[in-house]
C-alpha cells in the first residue's frame, strides 16, 4: 500500500511541477508606442511624447484585464443543471454564450477605482452537446468556428469599420456522477447528486478594426510662434486584438431540485491557463490649427503600438447556476467567480434540448 501511495505522489508531482513552472514563466504585460514626429518640425517633441505616454499608460492598464476576461470565457460553455444525463443513448444539444468579465470591482462603490481603468469583456459563443456513457459517466463537448466570410457584423462607420473577425473555440470534459439523486420531500425537494468533471478548452480569435477619427491634442507647445495651442488631429488608424487560450480545468458540483421545474447547482473548481492576448495598431494623422495656418496642415504624426499580456496561470473558481426545465427544453444561467482575485467573473446563458 505504501508503495502504491508513493507511486501516486510521484505521478502527481510529475504532472504539477511542469504546470507550475510554465505558470511562473508566463510573460508579463509588454507595451510600447512609437511616434515619428519628423514631419512636424514646428512642434517640440516633448509635447507629443507626453500625449503618447498618457495614451500608453491608459491602454496598458486597461489591456491587462482582457487576458483575464478571455481566460474565464475560455473555460465556460457547459451550462448544464443535471448531475447525470443518463446512459447512452440519452443526450442533449444546444447553444450557449459565455462572457468573461474582468475588473468587476469597478462597480463596487466601496472600493477605490483606478483612474481611467474600466471593466473588460470577452465573449465565447458555442454549440454544445453531450451524451451519457456507462457507469455514471457523461461526455460534454463544445465547438464554434466563426469567420467574417460567413457573416460580417454590421460595424461600418467612419470612426470604426470591422475589417476582420474570426473565432475558434473547442473543448470537452468528462463527468462522473459520484452521488446519485436522493429523494427528500416527494414532488417538492430532492438532492440531485454530486458530480466531478475534468477537461480542456481552447479558444483563438482575432478582431481587426480600422477607421478615421478626429480629436484634439490639447495644450501643445508650438514654437514658433510660441505658446500653448489646441491642435486638430485627423487620424487614420488600424488595430487588431488577437487571443489564444489553452486551459485545463476540474470541478465538483452539487445539485438540488425544487418542484419539477427548478434545478440549482453550486460548487468549486480550478483552471490553469496558457495563453496571450495581444494588441497591434498603427496610425497616421494630419496636425492642423487654423490660427497657425488656416489653409494647410502644419505636420504629420505617424504612430505604431504593440501590447501583449498573459493571464495568471491559476484560477480558483466558485460556480453557481440555475436551470429551468420545460419538458425537454432546458434554459440555464450560470456564473463562475475567480476567487483567486475576487474581481473577475463569467456569465453564461445556455439553452438545450435533452432526451
Amino acid at each position: 500500500m505504501k508503495t502504491r501511495n508513493a507511486s501516486i505522489k510521484r505521478t502527481v508531482m510529475l504532472i504539477l511541477l511542469p504546470l507550475l513552472l510554465v505558470g511562473a514563466l508566463q510573460r508579463r504585460a509588454q507595451g510600447w508606442i512609437f511616434i515619428d514626429t519628423s514631419q512636424i518640425p514646428a512642434i517640440p517633441i516633448d509635447g507629443v511624447l507626453q500625449t503618447a505616454s498618457d495614451i500608453d499608460r491608459v491602454i496598458e492598464r486597461n489591456f491587462r484585464n482582457y487576458a483575464a476576461a478571455f481566460a474565464l470565457a475560455n473555460v465556460g460553455g457547459y451550462p448544464i443543471g443535471d448531475a447525470y444525463i443518463g446512459s447512452f443513448p440519452h443526450m442533449f444539444f444546444g447553444v450557449s454564450l459565455t462572457v468573461g468579465c474582468a475588473n468587476m470591482k469597478y462597480f463596487d462603490e466601496d472600493v477605490a477605482r483606478e483612474e481611467n481603468v474600466y471593466p473588460a469583456y470577452a465573449p465565447n459563443p458555442v454549440l454544445y452537446f453531450g451524451f451519457g456513457l456507462a457507469g455514471g459517466f457523461d461526455l460534454l463537448i463544445k465547438a464554434m468556428v466563426f469567420s467574417d466570410t460567413m457573416y460580417r457584423p454590421p460595424i461600418s462607420q467612419k470612426s470604426a469599420k470591422l475589417s476582420k473577425m474570426n473565432l475558434y473555440s473547442f473543448g470537452g470534459k468528462i463527468r462522473k456522477n459520484l452521488v446519485s439523486k436522493k429523494e427528500i420531500l416527494p414532488n417538492l425537494f430532492d438532492f440531485g447528486g454530486v458530480t466531478v468533471s475534468a477537461g480542456g478548452d481552447f479558444m483563438e480569435g482575432i478582431i481587426a478594426i480600422n477607421g478615421n477619427y478626429e480629436y484634439t491634442l490639447r495644450n501643445i507647445s508650438v514654437n514658433p510662434p510660441g505658446g500653448l495651442y489646441n491642435l486638430d488631429f485627423d487620424a487614420f488608424y488600424n488595430f487588431n486584438v488577437k487571443w489564444a487560450m489553452l486551459s485545463a480545468n476540474a470541478q465538483i458540483l452539487a445539485y438540488l431540485h425544487f418542484l419539477w421545474i427548478f434545478d440549482f447547482y453550486t460548487g468549486v473548481g480550478f483552471a490553469t491557463t496558457w495563453g496571450t492576448t495581444s494588441l497591434r495598431g498603427s496610425g497616421v494623422g494630419l496636425v492642423s490649427n487654423v490660427i497657425l495656418n488656416p489653409t494647410a496642415p502644419i505636420g504629420t504624426i505617424f504612430a505604431v503600438a504593440s501590447y501583449s499580456k498573459s493571464p495568471r496561470f491559476f484560477m480558483g473558481l466558485f460556480i453557481a447556476g440555475l436551470e429551468v426545465n420545460i419538458w425537454v427544453l432546458k434554459v440555464t444561467a450560470e456564473t463562475m467567480v475567480n476567487i483567486t482575485n475576487g474581481k473577475d467573473i463569467s456569465l453564461q446563458l445556455g439553452t438545450r434540448l435533452q432526451f
